[in-house]
């Protein structure tokens, strides 16, 4: 992992993702890309506006990201920084960065369920469908610990790409991590050819990597993540969304917000 990229509002939350970050850089060697990406004020018809110049902006938010680089390494040493500001929409930047720049993995705050999420947290799930680059969201005040037990959600409903198991393999390979491959079904549920044959395929991908395969049964699809999650000490939850997430149907925007919102550790979400 060379580059990761950190997009901050400044808030507690996002600060606590930039704290988070700078452990895992540190742990693997990598640079943060601190990028803050900040509103140009747009003039209302007939309401009187003071126009400041976008060289402005751009000055005051890279004096903020400065300041919020120094009170980073005073707290984790010298990790290796880049500082980038722009104007634009959060999640379009954010998008945009990861297509045209090389990115290993975005990490962004959010809030607990039930919470203000604020600018970053509200955008984190868009962000995690349509990156370019995996993205991790981490949760409000969890605190960086080395992954020795990463759980891996899958529902055998199709294969997963070599490219996204590449990656999954790769962040694995990174801490040398036991990985705790899940299918949550429901109660009675009978497993079909396709879901067999998708199992064997992933199970023979992970063959060069310690892990262990689990099938627990709930009606109740997040409580038993969070349950599985705890029940294993997992240090990082993985998922892969699009057309091989969760539940065909039941994955979609809001399940994935839900699910970024209830998790108890950081949420690693790989996609083609």
């Amino acid at each position: 992992m060379k580059n990761i990229l950190v997009p901050t509002d400044f808030s507690d939350v996002s600060d606590n993702a930039v704290d988070y970050a700078a452990e895992l850089a540190k742990a693997t060697n990598a640079r943060l890309i601190l990028y803050y990406i900040f509103t140009v004020p747009v003039p209302v018809a007939e309401a009187p506006v003071i126009a400041i110049p976008l060289e402005e902006l751009e000055k005051e938010s890279m004096k903020l990201l400065h300041g919020l680089d120094k009170k980073m390494k005073a707290k984790h040493g010298n990790v290796e920084t880049e500082l980038r500001t722009q104007p634009g929409f959060v999640v379009d930047e954010i998008i945009s960065f990861t297509k045209e720049n090389k990115v290993d993995l975005v990490v962004m705050g959010v809030t607990g369920a039930g919470k203000t999420p604020g600018v970053l947290g509200s955008n984190a799930t868009s962000v995690m469908h349509h990156a370019a680059s995996p993205v991790m969201v981490i949760p409000k005040g969890y605190k960086f610990k080395k992954p020795d037990a990463i759980a891996l959600a899958c529902d055998y409903k199709s294969v997963i790409p070599d490219e996204a198991v590449g990656k999954f393999k790769s962040f694995v390979g990174l801490f040398n991590s036991k990985v705790l491959v899940f299918n949550v079904l429901k109660p009675k549920e009978l497993a079909n050819y396709q879901k067999a044959a998708s199992e064997v395929n992933l199970e023979n991908a992970l063959g060069d990597i310690e892990h262990s395969m689990y099938f627990p049964a709930s009606e109740n699809l997040h409580h038993e993540i969070n349950t599985f999650v705890d029940r294993h000490s997992a240090d990082v939850l993985v998922m892969f969304p699009h057309n091989y997430s969760f539940l065909k149907g039941v994955m979609h925007h809001s399940a994935t917000k839900e699910m970024a919102f209830l998790t108890h550790v950081p949420l690693l979400s790989i996609h083609e």
